[in-house]
């Protein structure tokens, strides 16, 4: 018997045990495939909100150089961008909810 062998008799070991026990099989792509789902999503929605409030104080920003109205594009531009988030966040959970169920 070689050493190579002995962790892969081992684990096919263990796997007819669990599944003689009648475990779920936690081995596997399928057995992580809902953390690093989540863990994307919300990765997502991080990013999205950030972009977005971004986005509307820089364009707000912008305004205000051009106009000359120091603090509103500012304000208005945050507030807009906060909104424009949040509604990105409300089309991604109902687009899961639809398709996944979850």
């Amino acid at each position: 018997m070689d050493d190579r062998e002995a962790p892969d008799l081992l684990k096919q070991l263990g796997d007819r045990i669990d599944k003689a026990a009648g475990r779920p099989d936690t081995s596997g792509p399928k057995a992580d495939s809902g953390r690093s789902d989540a863990m994307g999503v919300g990765m997502r929605i991080g990013v999205e909100l950030v972009v977005a409030v971004a986005l509307g104080a820089g364009v707000g920003w912008l305004i205000d150089r051009g106009l000359g109205s120091k603090p509103l594009g500012v304000v208005a531009g945050f507030f807009l961008g906060v909104a424009v988030g949040i509604w990105n966040v409300y089309r991604v959970f109902m687009a899961r909810g639809a398709a996944g169920g979850k």
